[in-house]
Formats: structure tokens, sequence, C-alpha cells
């Protein structure tokens, strides 16, 4: 494996800079779940990683009618979380079923979605309780809807220069809910056919 520098940035405009000044050769890891291996596969070869683990309020869940959850979330967090449970209930069978506990204890809500693979978790959900993402990079900020976002398996509109910064879900109408079941071939550890 080749040599990689690696940056723990402790201010989201410290990664913005980074990112800025690397380009195409830099690489965001959250968890590193998907990006460790696909750098063992030779899938990616990026010269610079830039870690999200250090900058604060990535790691946040706030509600106030609406979910607001941060990218650095990680699935264990969401499948523990008893308003997410109860308000957003998709999302939490989602993190349920994804890998085993230990990865749920790595993997984050924003590598799930930024990696756009067509077997990710917590996609359906997200699409299907009307999410939108803020992407922020070092001169603006947009948001948008969750299903702009995708273009195909593994590809997204995220810029080079931007970070996934927030994932914003609505207050859910009144008397409704939601649920996410997870067809697959084996029992545990095995990617969806169907989500």
């Amino acid at each position: 494996m080749k040599k990689v520098d690696y940056f723990k940035p402790k201010a989201l405009d410290e990664a913005l800079s980074l990112l800025n000044q690397y380009g195409g050769k830099a690489k965001l890891i959250a968890g590193g779940t998907d990006v460790i291996v696909m750098i063992k596969q030779k899938e990616l070869s990026p010269d610079v990683l830039i870690s999200l683990q250090y900058i604060p309020n990535l790691d946040q869940i706030e509600h106030n009618g609406e979910l607001k959850i941060g990218p650095m979330v990680t699935h264990r967090t969401i499948e523990k979380s008893g308003l997410i449970r109860e308000k957003f209930s998709a999302l939490t069978d989602a993190a349920d079923v994804l890998g085993s506990v230990q990865i749920r204890n790595v993997a984050t809500i924003g590598g799930n979605i930024v990696t756009a693979a067509p077997s990710a978790d917590t996609a359906a959900p997200l699409l299907a309780l009307g999410a939108h993402l803020k992407l922020k990079g070092s001169k603006a900020e947009r948001t948008i809807p969750i299903e702009q976002f995708f273009t195909g398996p593994g590809e997204t509109v995220l810029e080079k220069n931007e970070i996934l910064t927030d994932i914003f879900i609505p207050k859910p109408l009144p008397n409704t809910g939601s649920a996410y079941w997870k067809l697959q071939r084996r029992g545990a550890l095995d990617l969806p056919i169907l989500g």
C-alpha cells in the first residue's frame, strides 16, 4: 500500500481548507468502514485522508420537531436512540440490521450516505422520510433533498470541496409511522437484496 498522509482537523473550516488544498487527491474519512476497505481493495487510491472525527458538533442529534443528525453519528447511536425509534423508526430499523454491532459502533450515517452504495441501509428510510442534506463548501453551502443527492451507484452531487454537515428529517405527520425491512439471503452481516 502506498504512503497516505492523514490529517485530523479540529474545525470544519480547517477540513474545507485541506480539501481545497489537495483537491481530488484527498478523501474524507468518517468511520472508515467503507473507505479503508476500498483502499485495501485498490478501488480508491487517495494521497491524503482527512478525518472528520475530531470536528465538534458533527456527531450531534438535535430535535425540535425536525430531526437534525450530524454525519458523524454512528449507526449504534441511532439504533439506541429512543427519540429516533419513537418518531422515525424506519431509521432505527435500518441501523438495527446494518452490519455487526462492532461495525455499527464505528460506521457513521454520513459515511453510509456519501459512499452511495446501492446496498446502503440508511438511504431508503431517509428517502422515505423526506430527508434533506446540508452540504458545505469553503465559499457556499446548500441544502438539497436526498433524492437529488444520489446520481448512480457510488456517485453523488457532492463536489470535491464539499462536506456533508447535517441531515434533516422533517417532523412526521400526525398519526403516521415508518418501518424498514431488509430482504437478505443470510440472517446477519449481509447486503440487502431489497431495502
